[in-house]
């Protein structure tokens, strides 16, 4: 069959190319994808979702959606991948990969340097794509609840929006996300591709502190008994003191709370009620594409965890897919992406695993641990 692609969507064609990710992902379930994810089928969109037509209509998507993410005060642009799919008739014939490679293009075009990409299958590990990141998630128990702080929860309102915005813009690791994204993620009453909302905690008769997005007790992967909190800002001990009003609402046995290893805040809750914690991994994959952007973007972090002197003298190289770092008469030779995304990425839990060659009483070695892992941004209502 001919096919016209790679490329990317017209306007016309966002919303077939919405119907053919539902018929592929929810089949029979009377569900769309448009709706679910109203910031990735958006008209605007269209050229990010990367397609093959036959007779005007998408038979292959990679769907991408870019945004800046925060990395501990280091900007970047990064692509988010989902929806990836081929209809029926059209498979086996190399379309997605050779999607994913367009949309990589398209992302280095516009000046992405990461690649997030919400599934691990073949297709993208053996392009490069990692699995990382460090995250954890507790569950808590009614007996484990502290008291209860003199706080509302109710349902988010549209006029809270520039609130949330305000309490989203303090988080260290966190998607950039404008007030009209706040909007359109909140009104489709869906977390993490599954059905949930969105609460707000106030202090009694005043502004919000914090807010936690809830999936739905039942929803996918979420036991009957069970509420699960996939995005919070704000305060921590807010948050810990209304979970008993959660309890109620909820009518659940527990809660489970999912965070970034490096929220100390709520590492600490845990270890201080006793709620048992354990690690959460990324249910996808990720690449840095573009190492030499991504490098210039945390160099000021780098230069205030190193000291000026050591991140002078460390010497950062990229020469097509290989890097090379170096400290005094030591180097380190990264083969591809993959092995410099797990570098940057891999969790502390599992550093172990990279097998870089260098001693305990390597000055390089030193040096890297100190700047590395860096935390990795989590979906929350950003899912794609």
């Amino acid at each position: 069959m001919a096919v016209e692609g790679p490329r990317g969507a017209r306007t016309e064609e966002v919303a077939a190319a919405a119907e053919l990710a539902s018929s592929v992902f929810w089949s029979g379930k009377g569900i769309s994808m448009g709706d679910h994810f109203p910031l990735l089928f958006h008209k605007d969109n269209a050229e990010d979702l990367r397609v093959f037509v036959d007779e005007g209509r998408p038979v292959s998507l990679v769907g991408m959606l870019q945004r800046g993410i925060w990395l501990l005060g280091t900007r970047h642009r990064c692509g988010c991948i989902g929806s990836v799919c081929t209809g029926p008739d059209y498979r086996g014939q190399g379309l997605a990969t050779r999607l994913v490679h367009d949309a990589r293009a398209k992302a280095l075009h516009d000046g992405a340097d990461i690649l997030l990409i919400s599934g691990s299958r073949s297709l993208y590990t053996r392009q490069g794509y990692a699995r990382v990141g460090g995250y954890a998630t507790c569950a808590v128990t009614r007996k484990q609840l502290p008291e209860r702080g003199d706080y509302t929860v109710r349902r988010w309102k549209p006029e809270d929006v520039p609130a949330l915005v305000r309490l989203r813009t303090a988080e260290p690791v966190r998607f950039a996300r404008t007030p009209e994204d706040f909007q359109a993620l909140l009104g489709v009453s869906c977390v993490a591709k599954t059905s949930g909302d969105t609460r707000v905690i106030c202090v009694k008769r005043g502004a919000p502190v914090a807010y936690v997005s809830c999936k739905r007790p039942g929803s996918h992967r979420v036991e009957k008994d069970e509420t699960r909190i996939e995005e919070m800002a704000g305060s921590r001990w807010a948050i810990a003191r209304s979970l008993g009003r959660l309890f109620d609402e909820f009518k659940v046995e527990r809660i489970k709370v999912n965070y970034l290893d490096c929220d100390t805040e709520v590492a600490e809750l845990a270890r201080r009620f006793g709620w048992s914690s354990e690690p959460l991994p990324f249910g996808g994959t990720v690449g840095i594409i573009e190492p030499e952007r991504f490098w210039q973007a945390c160099a000021p972090l780098f230069e205030e965890r190193l000291g000026r002197e050591t991140f002078a003298a460390l010497d950062f190289r990229v020469d097509g897919e290989a890097v090379t770092l170096a400290l005094g008469d030591e180097t380190l030779a990264l083969d591809n992406m993959a092995e410099f995304t797990r570098l940057v990425f891999l969790p502390a839990r599992q550093r172990g695993e990279l097998e870089l060659g260098l001693g305990p009483e390597s000055e390089l070695g030193r040096a890297l641990d100190q700047i590395f892992p860096m935390p990795l941004v989590a979906y929350g209502l950003n899912f794609v």
